[in-house]
């Protein structure tokens, strides 16, 4: 498996490749793709599985910067990556990762930038693993590459293709906005300050809180709040959610427990631990 950080350029290129798949996840702003006839993009949670031989189209404005990961045919079927990608995604080659999963991805790009950046033995994340690794382990079919996409993979579905921004109202929002919301929700789990947006933004943080507010009716970290009790609602009512409220506020990036416990109950009038009881309740009664 071999994998890049890349930039696009405007004006669309296309080409296919016939002995790996690809798979295309945003770190930073809008890729228009269209594979095979069909149209989509890649951005925030929604990522792109380019099937081996099939002819694709790409172009990119703006800043951007997407993880490509060059996924062997034979290594896509011994670790089941394809056979996950077929069987929740409908072989859809555009893919929407589930509410939850974006800890894994930040995790990816983390060690994967470091890796590119010194080559050298690096200490891998927690929520992937303990330890030290070498390049070469990161990517065969027991590291930590193949690991987090099939992580990916198992809560994806086919994503709807939608020109509709994060907002909800369709081409409201600035581009440099845009590209904000999108970068924030794939980096749910860690820390985002205001420093962190403007930058994405290329605005000083006074111009990007100004136009945030502007656009958006909120602030940045009140709508950064938002999203993250609204993920953490999904996760709760979703069957395969958390263990304990302790993890539920690390997924969705909230440092502090009871922090976390007296947001979620101001937003939805009840604490999370009766949402996590009643589905623990709810799994019994099933089982």
């Amino acid at each position: 498996m071999q994998f890049s950080l890349r930039q696009y350029q405007a004006e669309a290129a296309s080409h296919n490749h016939t002995d790996f798949h690809q798979i295309i996840i945003s770190d930073l702003g809008l890729l228009e793709m269209e594979i095979e006839g069909r149209g989509g993009q890649v951005r925030g949670t929604k990522m792109a599985f380019v099937p081996a031989g099939d002819t694709h189209a790409y172009r990119a404005e703006g800043l951007n910067r997407f993880l490509v990961l060059d996924v062997d045919i034979a290594v896509a079927q011994r670790t089941g990556i394809e056979k996950l990608w077929r069987r929740n995604a409908n072989a859809s080659p555009y893919l929407q990762m589930a509410v939850g999963r974006q800890a894994v991805i930040s995790d990816l790009f983390h060690v994967l930038s470091k890796t590119m950046r010194d080559g050298n033995q690096i200490r891998l994340p927690s929520r992937v693993g303990g330890c030290g690794a070498m390049i070469d382990d990161l990517t065969d079919e027991k590291g930590i590459v193949c690991d987090g996409l099939r992580r990916i993979l198992s809560g994806t579905s086919a994503a709807l293709v939608t020109s509709t921004n994060g907002s909800g109202l369709p081409g409201v929002l600035p581009s440099r906005l845009q590209r904000v919301l999108d970068w924030a929700d794939v980096r749910m789990a860690d820390p985002i300050t205001v420093g962190d947006m403007a930058a994405v933004a290329v605005q000083s943080e006074s111009s990007f809180f100004v136009s945030f507010q502007r656009y958006l009716g909120t602030t940045p970290m009140r709508w950064l709040t938002e999203q993250r009790l609204l993920a953490a609602r999904q996760l709760l009512l979703g069957s395969d959610g958390p263990t304990s409220i302790g993890v539920l506020a690390s997924q969705v990036g909230f440092t502090d427990q009871s922090a976390f416990s007296r947001a979620f109950s101001r937003r939805f009038g009840h604490p999370p631990i009766r949402m996590l009881r009643q589905s623990s309740n709810h799994v019994r009664d099933i089982n």
